[in-house]
């Protein structure tokens, strides 16, 4: 069997980059919380979520198979900085040792979420802050609203 690369995200002509956070919207795929992970510099999706280990990866398409018809997925995109964020995240997963969505001690890796592990990859890899505040609960209505990060496109699963 040929190892293929994706390149682009599923159904559309945009092209999948390190450092890319894929947001998913509230709803019962996320079991009304949000989510979001980082794209890494080998293409996969990174994320800390419930379970044992918490660092996980997933492929774009077991990212999107998780969605529901109707659901959103907002990628935001750095204008600079995604490569090194990318590589930070793809190092630093094995790290993330807990679910812990009440951490707010953002030098912590170990005790993490999906919205601070992402911050931390921008933070530490690239050394730019995508949130205004770091030393607190980062809620996805915060994530969402005040990332520095550009709103590139919106997918809605079909």
């Amino acid at each position: 069997m040929r190892n293929v690369t994706i390149t682009k995200y599923p159904y559309s002509p945009i092209d999948i980059l390190p450092g890319d956070v894929l947001y998913s919207s509230i709803g019962r795929s996320t079991y009304y919380v949000g989510h979001a992970v980082i794209v890494g510099t080998d293409g996969m999706c990174k994320e800390a979520l419930p379970g044992k280990p918490a660092g996980h990866e997933l492929s774009i398409f077991q990212f999107w198979g998780r969605h529901r018809f109707g659901d959103r997925i907002l990628l935001m995109r750095a204008k600079v900085g995604g490569e090194e964020a990318a590589d930070w995240a793809t190092k630093y997963l094995e790290e993330v040792k807990h679910y812990n969505l009440l951490n707010k001690d953002f030098t912590n890796v170990a005790q993490n979420y999906c919205f601070k592990f992402i911050a931390q990859a921008y933070y530490y890899g690239a050394q730019q802050s995508i949130l205004k505040h770091t030393n607190q609960l980062i809620t996805p209505f915060a994530f969402k609203r005040e990332v520095q990060l550009e709103k590139t496109a919106l997918f809605q699963i079909e």
